[in-house]
């Protein structure tokens, strides 16, 4: 590449120049419009994943434009099935037991009964999450105790509930009905 003349903007025996020949000779995403990298930097029991390991190759001609969306995704106890980070677990043996939130099922049904609701939305805090209309489909999720969903009709917030895994669910466990 140097003899090409690609690397004359970068001095010989840089960190650039180094990290030119690295995208050039391990795994590489080329950027294409409208695409996205999704990548985990950790295990599901929660240890690291050195092989996430990553950096952005310079520019050597034109610009780049980056955006970048940080998730925390951290091990959740409190769930059936939840990953533990035995070094964790062993570390807190005979220590209180994880008390931390609890998630639960919550069903959205539209009964279709009131003409008001027939081109519900539902949001999820501020976030849209379904079509929740007359004949759109019954769906469940996975909740949390002070979460908020919203019903919207015609862009108006006309219901909200928040949700209490106190309240003792119904027979088919906690559900709302419009």
């Amino acid at each position: 590449m140097r003899a090409e003349g690609l690397l004359d903007d970068f001095k010989k025996g840089s960190w650039e120049e180094k990290m030119i020949a690295q995208c050039r000779t391990k795994l590489a995403v080329t950027p294409k419009a409208a695409k996205a990298v999704l990548f985990y930097s950790q295990h599901p029991d929660g240890r690291l994943d050195d092989s996430s390991l990553h950096g952005g190759c310079p520019v050597i001609d034109g610009s780049k434009w980056a955006a970048n969306l940080w998730v925390w995704n951290t091990v959740r106890s409190g769930y059936p099935g939840a990953p533990e980070n035995e070094a964790v677990v062993s570390k807190n043996k005979g220590t209180k037991k994880n008390t931390g939130p609890q998630s639960f099922v919550a069903s959205f049904v539209n009964s279709g009964k009131d003409p008001f609701y027939d081109n519900a939305e539902l949001y999820f805090q501020e976030t849209f999450w379904s079509k929740y209309g007359k004949k759109d489909p019954s769906f469940a999720v996975n909740t949390f105790d002070g979460h908020q969903w919203n019903v919207y009709v015609d862009g108006k917030q006309v219901k909200q509930w928040v949700m209490d895994e106190k309240n003792p669910p119904g027979p088919n466990g906690h559900t709302y009905i419009l």
